[in-house]
């Protein structure tokens, strides 16, 4: 039996493309951070919340620590949250993924045995890590992508042992393929806040097309 999972949301990014701080930002009657926090609650046994500022967010339910490698951007989130965790395993998104899937988030948990991380990859090719189960062993690699200023998330897939899980197995799961999507634009937040539960009888086919770019670049 495997021990406990950890939750990580990191929430410690500039935000320039939407221009205000994304966290913050209203999602239904909560805030988007709320959302997906309270998404990640029931599967998870821990939730820390990686910030460059602790003060900001002392409010949310959560573990709030603070980015020990703040310039160095996703990376090193990753590596604080890992640090910071009292699981092994722990799945990590960003704090602008309103779409998580509780099916699919279980389904790479449960893969994650023997592995550094599980990342989904999306119909159009693209590795996500910010959607994604990482081990503490995975620690190593990401230590050693911190010395070389490697901070591009994806190459950890070249140094690391990472199951890639392809996008036939994705959609079992979430066939709309939004669970791995991120805001990181007005236009972007303006689109996904337009989608309630019913999003696939009541879209329009301009939401159609604009969340079809919103996969394709579903991490910044």
């Amino acid at each position: 039996m495997r021990d406990g999972v950890s939750g990580i949301v990191l929430a410690g990014g500039h935000s320039r493309r939407m221009g205000c701080e994304k966290a913050n930002l209203p999602w239904g009657r909560t805030t988007l951070i709320r959302h997906v926090t309270g998404a990640l609650r029931p599967i998870v046994d821990e939730l820390l919340i990686v910030v460059k500022d602790a003060r900001a967010f002392r409010h949310l339910n959560a573990r709030v620590v603070e980015d020990l490698v703040p310039d160095a951007h996703a990376l090193g989130g990753l590596y604080t949250g890992l640090r910071a965790a009292a699981h092994d395993l722990c799945f990590t998104c960003a704090c602008d993924a309103p779409f998580l899937n509780p099916r699919l988030i279980r389904f790479l948990i449960a893969l994650a045995e023997g592995w550094d991380a599980v990342i989904p990859q999306t119909r159009e090719g693209l590795l996500q890590p910010l959607h994604a189960v990482y081990a503490r062993s995975a620690l190593p690699a990401i230590e050693e992508h911190l010395r070389q200023r490697r901070w591009d998330l994806r190459a950890l897939a070249q140094t690391a042992r990472v199951k890639i899980v392809g996008p036939e197995l994705i959609a079992r799961y979430d066939p709309a393929g939004l669970s791995c999507v991120n805001l990181n634009t007005p236009s972007e937040y303006e689109t996904a806040c337009a989608i309630d539960s019913s999003w696939n009888s009541s879209m329009t086919d301009a939401h159609h097309r604009t969340l079809r770019r919103l996969r394709v670049g579903c991490m910044e």
